[in-house]
């Protein structure tokens, strides 16, 4: 892959989406300042419903029981993140990361919740990755179905998730040149330019 590629495929993605990210900067900012353990009520409202919900869009599989079953358990697990919230995904030893990143997952992935409606549902693999960027969001990054897809992690499962990781790991050095010029053109954190790059890629017409 060429940088021309890679800075084509950001700036598409700026030139189309990047109005709704105000939502996004703002959760990440205020949840920083939180400590996970202590997550409230009051935080679900103002932080996890509008990044997960409005964000992104994930009312139709999670609503607003599912937002408080993640919250309930970020709580329990809290303490276990909390150490590793101001690491960065390209100066950070994923071996040594590995066992916490495939468990966190596996924990978060298919916690179950009912709907309104009194339906089974469970977390998905979209829905771990975006609150789990949420609280590291320079060590995590989001991915949905068509992006696993892309990268042919098919199981969806904190194997795959830690697998993809290391690959984004790697893209980030191929890359980091490029990614440098973007962030300071657009203000983003680095796992985020990544995940524009990613998303637009696997959301072409003709790969839908």
């Amino acid at each position: 892959m060429v940088k021309e590629e890679f800075k084509k495929y950001v700036e598409e993605f700026e030139g189309r989406y990047c109005i709704s990210d105000g939502v996004y900067e703002e959760c990440v900012k205020e949840l920083s300042n939180v400590r996970l353990s202590q997550l409230s009520e009051d935080h679900e409202i103002r932080i996890l419903r509008p990044f997960l919900l409005t964000w992104g869009t994930m009312g139709r599989v999670l609503g607003y029981q599912g937002v408080e079953v993640l919250r309930e358990n970020l709580k329990d697990v809290g303490e276990r993140i909390e150490p590793f919230r101001k690491e960065d995904l390209l100066s950070g030893d994923l071996d040594e990361l590995r066992e916490l990143v495939v468990q966190l997952f596996d924990e978060i992935r298919g916690m179950r919740f009912k709907s309104r409606r009194g339906e089974a549902r469970k977390v998905g693999s979209t829905a771990t990755s975006k609150i789990l960027h949420l609280t590291c969001p320079d060590l995590f990054v989001m991915w949905d179905s068509a992006v696993r897809r892309g990268y042919r992690k098919f199981k969806g499962d904190g194997e795959d998730y830690f697998e993809f990781l290391k690959e984004m790991k790697a893209l980030w050095i191929e890359q980091e040149s490029i990614i440098k010029e973007l962030q300071q053109r657009y203000g983003k954190r680095a796992t985020k330019i990544i995940d524009q790059y990613n998303w637009t890629k696997t959301h072409q017409p003709e790969q839908v």
